[in-house]
């Protein structure tokens, strides 16, 4: 399935700050997206541009700058990173999402991207070193630490959970899952900020490996495990679907739908996918967990936190 999703803004409300008379205009707020082997986004955001001298005097803001002030405010229990871990004063992990958050999205995109090729080269490395030289140490090392299944999480190596997510022994499987990332990632990055970011893409690759794990063991098939980014992908689009549900995506770059039709249409094919083809190759249920993540992670942040959240407070959608 693909994706290519547009987005204009420049209907949305007028609004004053501070309570000044002369409101903002929001020209141009672009978002345009593509992705999987089911979908990807391609976003592109523009700066804001405004007609209000007040705003050019007392800012210098982009319009990621300003979602971000409105949904993920820093510090306290409302911003992502205070939601999962506690945030507030300096604290030696307030001090690390302040050192992540400098970094730029797009280089922390990047590094994710060549992460993913790293490991994926030192499949290509492992696997010709084993049929060329027989020589299956380092396949065996790559297969004991980068591929989800129940022998490594039951033997102890539980970081499995979090390596499977940058693991691709195929080039196609590479390919399509770093052009979503490439494509669908600065979505989800512009609004949230790079720590915030960092937080989801591990944070669904976790959750959406504890999902087909839980999958494969009640239904006691023959399962060789997985591997791949396209939990965490997923958990970005569906994201970006819940913050902007009425966004308009060209299913296959020709039919126009609400990225939120579309979402739940991925939605359906893959637990679909998770009922009846379970010898298909593709870990449905680990993308049906990467969704889940991705909306849970917006409502959380809609909301104010996690913390607040759970404690009922928060915004309200």
């Amino acid at each position: 399935m693909s994706l290519r999703t547009t987005m204009n803004l420049g209907r949305m409300r007028q609004f004053p700050l501070h309570n000044h008379s002369q409101p903002i205009s929001f020209r141009s707020l672009h978002f345009a997206s593509s992705s999987r082997q089911a979908g990807f986004f391609t976003p592109r955001i523009s700066l804001l541009q405004s007609t209000s001298p007040f705003l050019k005097r007392s800012f210098n803001s982009t319009a990621r700058d300003l979602i971000r002030s409105s949904y993920f405010p820093k510090g306290g229990i409302g911003g992502y990173g205070g939601g999962y871990g506690g945030g507030g004063g300096g604290g030696w992990f307030s001090r690390l999402r302040s050192r992540i958050d400098r970094i730029p999205t797009m280089t922390l995109i990047y590094g994710l991207i060549g992460l993913n090729g790293g490991v994926f080269l030192l499949w290509q490395y492992a696997i010709s070193s084993a049929q060329r030289f027989r020589d299956p140490t380092l396949f065996f090392f790559l297969q004991k630490n980068f591929i989800l299944n129940e022998v490594n999480v039951f033997s102890g190596r539980i970081w499995t959970l979090v390596t499977s997510a940058f693991s691709h022994m195929s080039g196609s499987h590479i390919f399509v899952n770093c052009l979503g990332l490439y494509f669908l990632a600065p979505a989800a990055a512009g609004l949230m900020g790079s720590s915030a970011f960092l937080g989801l893409y591990l944070g669904a690759g976790i959750f959406s490996s504890l999902t087909s794990l839980t999958y494969h063991r009640l239904k006691r098939d023959r399962w060789m495990g997985s591997e791949g980014a396209s939990g965490a992908i997923y958990a970005c689009l569906s994201f970006y679907g819940a913050m902007f549900p009425q966004s308009t995506v060209l299913m296959f770059f020709v039919i126009p739908m609400p990225v939120w039709v579309a979402i739940s249409g991925i939605f359906a094919w893959d637990f679909y996918g998770a009922l009846f083809r379970p010898n298909s190759g593709t870990d449905s249920a680990g993308h049906l967990g990467g969704i889940t993540y991705g909306l849970l992670a917006a409502l959380a942040m809609r909301r104010g936190g996690l913390l607040r959240m759970l404690r009922g407070g928060g915004r309200r959608w």
